[in-house]
């Protein structure tokens, strides 16, 4: 537990105060403004149970560089949630953003599986596994069950149309229990070493049980051509 609380704090700095200098898509640290461009949150749509899926937003909307950070999309992975909660206080709190840029904090995607603390929808479908990225239909009966089409699920739709709307130049989504940055999409490797190096972590091939189908930085990737961490 001291571990991942270290990890924790550590990654939220990182993104917090200096994400893009650090990914190496930015230049130098400038003050965030004090406007109505600061902590401006937004639902982006709703879950299966009705539950809101918010996104708040750091930075003005119209910054080249847009970084959206994904805290939770499994529900019984919780610890993103408490990293999106510390960039969200040293951001209120007035610590600084890359000059240009401008950060999203998604709390979770999956409201309906973090208030059953299970990995699934409440329809019992894994959003890893929903979108349209080399989707397969599988797993059905169990944790990993893909849903029955791409892009099925009610949450996959909000995430794909507010990451279509907002084209992000990187997504970071948070997920246990490896401690390692993932470097799956090979676009996205350079970055992901950097941050990998800065918080002290391996970076490697996660990977799946067989290919990987329907994952959301699969989507994002292929996609957007977006760095998918």
């Amino acid at each position: 537990m001291k571990k991942l609380q270290t990890l924790t704090i550590r990654s939220a700095l990182v993104f917090g105060v200096g994400l893009g200098v650090i990914l190496g898509f930015c230049g130098p640290l400038a003050a965030l403004p004090r406007s109505n461009e600061v902590g401006v949150s937004e639902v982006i749509g709703t879950s299966g149970q009705g539950r809101a899926i918010v996104a708040t937003r750091y930075g003005s909307k119209l910054a080249n560089t847009r970084v959206v950070v994904v805290g939770q999309m499994h529900g019984n992975e919780r610890a993103g949630r408490r990293v999106t909660s510390e960039i969200a206080r040293r951001l209120g709190s007035g610590n600084e953003l890359p000059a240009d840029s401008a950060i999203w904090l998604i709390s979770s995607i999956n409201p309906d599986g973090a208030a059953a603390n299970t990995r699934a929808t409440a329809s019992g479908v894994d959003l890893n596994r929903n979108f349209p990225a080399a989707w397969l239909q599988q797993g059905r009966g169990g944790s990993r069950w893909s849903g029955p089409s791409a892009g099925s699920e009610p949450e996959s739709e909000a995430v794909m149309a507010f990451l279509e709307r907002t084209d992000p130049t990187a997504l970071l989504s948070f997920h246990q229990p490896f401690a390692v940055v993932d470097l799956t999409h090979p676009a996205s490797r350079p970055a992901g070493r950097r941050l990998a190096n800065w918080l002290g972590l391996p970076a490697e091939v996660v990977g799946c049980p067989g290919p990987c189908h329907g994952t959301m930085t699969g989507w994002v990737d292929g996609k957007l051509g977006a760095i998918a961490l």
